[in-house]
């Protein structure tokens, strides 16, 4: 058994199956494993970031933490209760941010539409205007909160769904995707917004495709590949353990297989990959000690007139396209 307390997140072996019938009065049954065993712990008060490609079930294990999707088989507990069981005591101590154009209505303000939310999640009168007040100050729509939310643009629907999200003062907030759709000054905001509710002791859950939001946000992170996570570590941990922290790059208008052995066995090389980069191939090559650098690439690569060598910080894309298509093999 999981204990009650500790963790904000506690999963163990979490598995979650779709079954689909087509055919001759629906007699073929197809069966689709979207989590696949889901190990995971999250601290409360942090944030924490789940990446991974389209399909690979973040969505699913979002609705499942969330109490809106039953797991077929294992445990898990959020504040220290089970999702199954004790879902009513659950729903009011969570927060959920799925965006997107459902989950609101269009036909009335922004205003009223916290108004109707804060009825839902018991919100008592006496404190409902307040309450909607500061949401709408803290994600900058107060000057539309009586606009109605047809006339919204993707981004203001979206800090409508962030206002409703924390409208009712979760324990724990779920993020998914929480700035698409946002541009960069909003997005930012949206992050600031993000790291204050931590401040305020609220642990996020957040999914999202934007590395560098990921990184700057999460300090732990785990990527989910077909259903199972592959990694969860730091970012600085995850650089480690797909090969280094830096990466070289070079660049020329093809390469002979023996120069990349040779670059292959130079002292520190991990990892070389070639992928075609235009008209031109681009040779990725992570390296984990400082022995090996540009000018070292360079003799290897004596032959190319047009050669582009450059040194960068191995990021989070490369961590997770690593990852991920280790994983696909």
């Amino acid at each position: 058994m999981l204990a009650r307390d500790g963790p904000a997140i506690e999963t163990r072996g979490v598995t979650r199956r779709f079954e689909s019938r087509k055919g001759f009065l629906f007699r073929d049954i197809t069966r689709t494993d979207a989590l696949q065993g889901v190990d995971l712990t999250v601290e409360r008060g942090s944030i924490f970031g789940l990446l991974g490609p389209n399909g690979a079930g973040k969505t699913t294990l979002t609705k499942i933490l969330s109490t809106l999707l039953l797991p077929t088989g294992g445990e898990a507990r959020v504040l220290g209760h089970d999702v199954s069981r004790d879902a009513d005591w659950l729903r009011p101590r969570i927060g959920l941010v799925l965006g997107g154009e459902r989950g609101l209505y269009n036909r009335v303000s922004g205003r009223d539409n916290l108004r109707y939310f804060a009825d839902l999640y018991g919100i008592p009168p006496v404190e409902r205007e307040a309450r909607i007040r500061t949401v709408l100050e803290r994600v900058d729509l107060s000057t539309a909160a009586d606009r109605r939310v047809e006339e919204y643009s993707r981004g203001m629907k979206q800090k409508l769904h962030l206002a409703r999200g924390i409208l009712h003062r979760p324990e724990i907030l779920f993020l998914d995707e929480p700035t698409i759709g946002l541009d960069p000054k909003s997005a930012r905001e949206t992050r600031k917004l993000i790291r204050s509710l931590v401040v305020d002791g609220v642990t996020i859950f957040l999914t999202t495709h934007y590395m560098f939001e990921a990184e700057e946000l999460c300090p732990q992170l785990a990527i989910l590949s077909k259903g199972r996570i592959v990694a969860r570590d730091s970012v600085d941990n995850l650089r480690q353990l797909v090969g280094g922290d830096r990466t070289l790059e070079a660049e020329a208008y093809g390469f002979e297989d023996r120069e990349l052995a040779t670059l292959r066995h130079l002292p520190g090389v991990s990892k070389v990959v070639e992928e075609e980069y235009g008209p031109a191939t681009r040779l990725t090559i992570r390296v984990r000690t400082e022995e090996t650098g540009v000018d070292e690439v360079r003799r290897v690569l004596p032959g190319h007139d047009e050669l582009s060598v450059r040194e960068r910080r191995t990021s989070l894309e490369d961590v997770y396209l690593d990852l991920v298509e280790e994983e696909a093999r």
